[in-house]
């Protein structure tokens, strides 16, 4: 036992010296190479932010589009599976059970992926200095684009609960509130239970092993780019919030089992 305790220690002493040895060398390669191609990176960066700002107003109206055809498609076969789920054997249960997930997983990843692409594109137009500087003249009309984009994202999130409630009428929650999670979780079942906490936990290692690397992207971004510190505060808020957000739910938990 002890051996093991010494080992963990010994372990973990040369992992950090590692990566102090390793990030000492990795910024110092880093800075030399910044300072050799300093104009060059300036160049393709202000490139790249005025091309990308010159196409604002197309790649939201892309965006949107897209969103709707992949969004009604995937809401529409759902229903299909719902549908022929009435009349089915067991062994078509099964299969459209699994299709019934596909389905769902399709329409949640559209949404998604549709709000967090919107939120980039415009975000690239988003600042004082480039409304005033005369060159935004579509940049209302993004605004408008961006704005209806998040309304159907969230029209197209009720449906698909809705959808699911229709064929599952066990499931309780109403979308639009505030309550909604606790609600839809606590009308599962034990099987559906399972599912959503080992995905929740997953997702929380996988956050615990990006947020740090995202953390550290950040801060050599303000060192090279000057990107400024918020960036960095507000990846750190994140970090600390899964953190004592995980701490917390584990300590309610435990306090609840023996009370």
């Amino acid at each position: 036992m002890m051996k093991e305790k010494k080992s963990s220690y010994f372990t973990a002493t040369w992992k950090m010296l590692a990566a102090v040895v390793i990030g000492g060398i990795a910024g110092g390669v880093s800075v030399v190479i910044y300072e050799l191609m300093k104009k060059g990176i300036d160049a393709g960066i202000r490139t790249i932010n005025g091309t990308i700002q010159q196409y604002i107003f197309p790649a939201l109206i892309i965006i949107a589009v897209v969103t709707v055809v992949v969004g009604e498609y995937s809401l529409y076969r759902l229903k299909n599976v719902y549908k022929e789920m009435k009349d089915a054997d067991e062994d078509r249960f099964y299969e459209l059970d699994y299709e019934e997930e596909k389905w769902g997983a399709w329409t949640s990843g559209v949404n998604l992926v549709s709000q967090v692409a919107c939120i980039i594109i415009l975000s690239f137009g988003y600042s004082l200095k480039y409304i005033e500087s005369g060159k935004s003249r579509y940049f209302l009309f993004a605004c408008i684009i961006f704005i209806l984009c998040y309304f159907y994202d969230i029209y197209l999130s009720v449906r698909y609960v809705k959808a699911i409630q229709a064929a599952h009428p066990e499931k309780k929650g109403d979308p639009t509130s505030r309550k909604f999670t606790e609600q839809w979780v606590e009308s599962c079942d034990e099987a559906e239970k399972e599912i959503i906490y080992k995905s929740a936990y997953k997702t929380y290692i996988v956050l615990n092993k990006v947020i740090p690397l995202l953390l550290l992207l950040t801060l050599i971004a303000n060192m090279f780019l000057n990107t400024g510190i918020l960036a960095v505060l507000v990846v750190a808020v994140i970090y600390l919030v899964t953190g004592m957000t995980y701490i917390r739910s584990c300590m309610v938990s435990k306090a609840k089992k023996l009370g």
